[in-house]
């Protein structure tokens, strides 16, 4: 038979294994005898469909139907993703929460924005106004009410923690907190307490924009 015609053949076993509801085909010597092919055919086969995106393959674990799918518990999952890629994606992120919380933050979830704001803007101790920050950006995340989106947003910081951390205490950590980094973050509660989310998103978006090109550098300023 040719390999084409082995080729269909796969497919459309794995086809019907989406059908069953499993993304794990078989092991190679169990996969090559049910669809009557060789082992090296069936590599060669293989290597095509992982190059096409049909399927993935996990040393030790197996091979898959579907996009390859990261494990956030995995050590190695984010190797290659840098400081700014972890700014790129709060950038993305962060204004969404930030106006999803204009429509569903509560009087208490307010309240709990407003005082830690008020902390901030007392404090004259670098370190407590760092705590203050991560605890109101969590904050944010935590009055949409949304577990998904707040499972998002701690993937995304805790991954991103320690580098981000010293890049930050590099370039902010001095003796007094950020006057206008405050400002910016009472900007961003007032329109979530004003339950306007098309200006609590832009008001946290200039925050981020802000924040990365000190970070980063002037290329950072402007994002279409």
């Amino acid at each position: 038979m040719t390999q084409e015609h082995d080729d269909l053949r796969l497919r459309a076993f794995i086809d019907t294994t989406l059908q069953r509801g499993d993304p794990k085909l078989p092991p190679e010597p169990r996969l090559a005898e049910l669809i009557d092919v060789s082992r090296g055919r069936l590599r060669t086969l293989l290597k095509r469909l992982e190059e096409e995106g049909v399927i993935w393959r996990h040393v030790g674990k197996g091979t898959f139907v579907g996009p390859r799918i990261l494990d956030p518990k995995s050590p190695d999952w984010f190797e290659g993703i840098s400081l700014a890629d972890i700014m790129d994606a709060r950038r993305l992120l962060e204004p969404q929460l930030a106006a999803n919380a204009a429509i569903s933050a509560r009087p208490a979830d307010v309240a709990g924005l407003e005082r830690c704001v008020a902390e901030m803007s007392s404090t004259s101790s670098y370190v407590q106004w760092k705590r203050l920050d991560e605890r109101l950006h969590r904050l944010i995340a935590e009055a949409t009410h949304n577990s998904l989106l707040l499972l998002l947003y701690d993937t995304l910081r805790n991954q991103g923690g320690t580098g981000l951390d010293q890049r930050l205490n590099a370039v902010f950590g001095n003796d007094s907190a950020p006057v206008e980094t405050n400002r910016q973050h009472a900007a961003i509660v007032n329109a979530i307490k004003s339950g306007d989310p098309n200006a609590a998103e832009q008001e946290m978006r200039e925050h981020l924009d802000q924040v990365r090109a000190k970070l980063f550098g002037l290329r950072y300023c402007i994002i279409p």
